[in-house]
């Protein structure tokens, strides 16, 4: 590849869609080829031989693998399909998979995460809005509106939080460096740890910013993480509240304050604390 892989993703990684001729699956490529996004290739039973702007379709992920190089697959297909369209890209050993469909059924998503987990693969998601990198590739529903290049990475659970983080940036010039939104499920492939760990080592990632919510324990790992390694970049937390929480939020803003990370009861103070800070710099 030309570059230095960012999270995942950068401009020379090819993608494929399986689910490109749903309504969602359609608009999407559209979108990821608009921002240059390398789709090569995508699937749906029953439609072998048909384009979606110009990107071939196949019936099965092992037809596309034959004839294209493919490092990640979005998976846009309705609920009720989501396990199978996960293990036949898992077969196949595609690197990475982000599953954009939601409200998967928990014994689904842990069969996926053990299969992946066999196989060397990424999962992110389900009901993840996508991964972008500014200027170079976007996959999923992301939002590259309030999106310049920069050097603040965000890690969240919310397409909510991820858009009113990158306003608050947005709003005060500070550009990112990398966004990976983990998904809503209450079971997902991946944490807010094992990104961390990819922004540490990322040159382009100064800030991390992590978006979290009360449900879950991910938050707590990652507060955890970041007290025990001695995390070398400075963190923004901000946890969306909602009631009743049963203390939750407090519990989780609490850890994270303890682990040095700055915690923010209002998302639009984001912005505003980088900027200052650069400033001072």
């Amino acid at each position: 590849m030309e570059d230095k892989m960012s999270v995942f993703i950068d401009k020379s990684t090819r993608v494929l869609i399986q689910g490109i001729t749903t309504t969602e699956g359609r608009q999407q490529t559209s979108l990821m080829l608009e921002y240059k996004t390398e789709v090569v290739a995508g699937v749906t039973p029953g439609r072998y031989g048909q384009e979606v702007m110009g990107v071939p379709v196949y019936d099965k992920v092992s037809e596309a693998v034959k004839r294209h190089n493919i490092d990640l697959s979005a998976i846009f297909v309705p609920k009720n399909a989501v396990l199978d369209a996960a293990i036949e890209a898992i077969n196949e050993k595609i690197p990475v998979l982000v599953i954009i469909t939601g409200d998967i059924p928990v014994t689904e998503t842990i069969k996926i995460k053990k299969l992946a987990a066999k196989n060397g693969i990424s999962v992110i998601g389900p009901g993840s809005a996508g991964i972008l990198i500014p200027e170079k590739s976007k996959v999923g529903i992301i939002s590259n509106e309030y999106v310049s290049s920069g050097e603040v990475g965000i890690i969240s659970r919310s397409k909510e939080n991820e858009k009113r983080i990158c306003q608050s940036l947005y709003k005060e010039e500070v550009g990112v460096s990398t966004i990976v939104s983990l998904g809503g499920d209450n079971i997902i492939g991946t944490g807010f740890v094992e990104i961390l760990k990819m922004l540490e080592d990322d040159e382009d990632t100064q800030v991390v910013v992590i978006g979290g919510e009360t449900k879950g324990r991910l938050e707590e790992d990652a507060a955890r993480y970041i007290q025990e390694s001695g995390y070398s970049k400075p963190v923004i937390a901000y946890i969306f509240k909602k009631e009743p929480d049963n203390g939750m939020a407090a519990e989780k803003e609490k850890m994270f304050r303890e682990a040095g990370v700055t915690v923010v009861d209002d998302i639009w103070e984001i912005g505003q604390i980088i900027s200052e800070a650069t400033i001072e710099e």
